[in-house]
């Protein structure tokens, strides 16, 4: 399922490692937090990071196994309310995200297929909400 991680977390490394090259992020007109995704369309940062944690959170649920999602909500939430990145969420970042990747990449494809429709349907109704 390697293929299938890129698409997914490639984005989320790249906001990571642009605030830890030159402590910026990308962001709109309006000063949203953006990200360039590999179909070339810009999106919300923070709302994707969040279907991103809402995937691994299911994952976590369904196999009975816990993984470091702490720094990604410390991230999210900075992204969301625009407010300062902590250097300690940069370095737990560091940490946790190579181990997202391998617990993504290592999940069966099927499973993770499930676990996409399900934070697309989540996400569909916070839209709601």
């Amino acid at each position: 399922m390697i293929v299938a991680t890129d698409p997914v977390l490639r984005p989320v490394e790249a906001i990571i490692d642009q605030i830890n090259r030159d402590g910026t992020v990308h962001a709109d007109a309006k000063g949203i937090p953006q990200f360039q995704a590999g179909d070339g369309c810009w999106y919300e940062a923070a709302g994707a990071i969040e279907g991103v944690i809402w995937h691994f959170e299911m994952w976590c649920v369904r196999h009975g196994e816990t993984l470091p999602l702490d720094p990604l909500r410390e991230l999210h939430i900075a992204l969301k309310y625009m407010v300062p990145i902590q250097e300690r969420t940069l370095r737990n970042l560091g940490t946790a995200m190579p181990t997202l990747r391998r617990a993504m990449s290592m999940a069966d494809p099927d499973d993770q297929i499930d676990l996409l429709r399900q934070t697309q349907i989540r996400a569909e109704l916070e839209k709601r909400v």
